[in-house]
């Protein structure tokens, strides 16, 4: 037990690696795209509020994830750790490529394979929910960034001084970054953590705070390419439109944290990113985002696929 334990701490490591890597830009990407943060001020943001999130927050979707997919007492310490690398993997291969992929359906795909590799009882109801979040979660994103937009806009067009304009700007842009940060701590964080809380390794808070700290690291070290995907790829973003996508987002994966859902803060991000583009007048990278809704669609079955391999492997080798 004494080896799998160890595994299990090394490979959550490695996912919250991967998720600080891959979705910081979901919480600050548009802020250092308008140029408000430099990238070293975002990624100490971001660390701050995920910390605060997953500790606070987290445990919600922790079950969910860790409970809900595959009932408990058949998600042991092995299935965990095959589902979290499986998971691992392919973030840093999208990483590596810069795309914003979204880690939850890459680990939900983890989960998913190692219950069908060890015939255990899928909950078929609970993921149907999940992935009708994951439909309207980016949708709605798209529809509060607009809205919030034309609000923002309107009261910043009422005020005559440059000075008090340009410091509303800075504070809504951290305020948003925040709010993201900290709501990105309650979900994603609890999506790498979630298996190992269901196979009873560590209770929630415990492993929120391991899991926040390891993403903070990641955040720091790889997560540049893909903040510039989100930040200026999409589309051009100004302050007041930065703010929007962030704070829009926000509100959605907030509902989804109500209700326990383990949703994408990269598909939510992409909405508000896109909301605001089209609000604006200023176009969207179609070849963006179709690459983006590419990784959308073959991230869950990536990690289904390559879980059953990993399961395969792991029996094959004895350690199962």
């Amino acid at each position: 037990m004494e080896g799998i334990a160890i595994a299990a701490i090394a490979v959550a490591f490695y996912i919250a690696w991967n998720i600080g890597s891959n979705d910081s830009a979901n919480a600050m990407g548009t802020a250092v795209g308008a140029g408000i943060l430099s990238f070293r001020q975002a990624t100490l943001t971001i660390a701050i509020f995920v910390l605060l999130g997953a500790y606070l927050k987290g445990y919600k979707v922790m079950k969910t994830v860790g409970e809900g997919i595959v009932p408990p007492g058949f998600l042991t310490m092995e299935m965990a750790v095959i589902a979290l690398l499986a998971a691992g993997l392919w973030v840093t291969i999208a990483t590596l490529k810069g795309l914003p992929v979204s880690t939850t359906q890459s680990i939900v795909g983890g989960v998913i394979g190692v219950g069908l590799a060890a015939s255990a009882p899928v909950n078929w109801w609970t993921l149907g929910k999940i992935a009708s979040a994951w439909v309207i979660s980016p949708i709605l994103s798209g529809f509060l960034a607009m809205g919030l937009y034309k609000f923002y806009g309107w009261v910043v067009s009422r005020i005559k001084s440059v000075s008090v304009i340009e410091a509303m700007y800075k504070a809504l842009a951290i305020l948003g970054g925040s709010y993201m940060a900290f709501n990105f701590g309650t979900n994603e964080v609890a999506n790498a953590s979630g298996p190992i809380v269901g196979a009873g390794f560590l209770e929630p808070r415990a492993a929120g705070v391991l899991v926040a700290l390891s993403l903070a690291v990641g955040s720091l070290t790889f997560s540049y390419a893909v903040m510039h995907t989100v930040g200026k790829k999409i589309t051009a973003l100004g302050p007041i439109s930065a703010f929007a996508a962030q704070f829009g987002s926000a509100i959605a994966v907030s509902l989804a944290n109500f209700f326990g859902l383990p949703v994408s803060s990269s598909q939510s991000i992409v909405g508000g990113v896109v909301g605001v583009g089209l609000v604006v007048g200023q176009g969207v990278e179609k070849s963006v985002i179709r690459d983006i809704l590419f990784g959308w669609i073959v991230t869950p079955l990536t990690g289904i696929g390559i879980s059953l391999v990993l399961f395969k492997l792991f029996s094959l080798a004895g350690m199962l």
